[in-house]
């Protein structure tokens, strides 16, 4: 039986890195991608059901690369829903508001993709070696 605080560390995933569940940091990006195109799957069947999917994935994002989970999941959102647009135009129909309809798309993309150049500056900032003189 499951006592409250192994299920709420399960839920939150709390202690996770200390026990060796990690995840690498691309392994967790494409997950979460996937997830936010999975998001926008969801919305087909209404609006609450994509609301709740997208809570569930509160736990990825909580994690201590939350920056590479949230990048995953703006940029997955935001290409499938490009992807869709551009499925509905090309086979002839005509977006309401394309304004708008096209920024739901591009906003989530350039935030994710901003945060994922970020990231791997950062990540290639530290792998540098400290100390050492650059060779004129």
């Amino acid at each position: 039986m499951l006592d409250s605080r192994r299920l709420r560390s399960i839920l939150l995933l709390r202690g996770a890195c200390s026990r060796g569940w990690t995840m690498s940091g691309w392994l967790l990006w494409i997950t979460t991608a996937v997830l936010g195109a999975a998001a926008i799957v969801m919305t087909s069947l209404s609006l609450l059901a994509a609301l709740l999917f997208l809570l569930l994935t509160i736990p990825l994002i909580l994690r201590a690369d939350r920056l590479v989970a949230l990048s995953g999941l703006l940029t997955g959102f935001g290409a499938f829903w490009l992807f869709l647009m551009a499925r509905q135009v090309s086979s002839g129909g005509t977006l309401d508001n394309p304004t708008f309809k096209l920024g739901v798309g591009v906003a989530p993309l350039a935030i994710g993709g901003a945060l994922l150049v970020a990231i791997v500056a950062r990540a290639l900032v530290a792998r540098q070696p400290t100390g050492r003189d650059p060779v004129h």
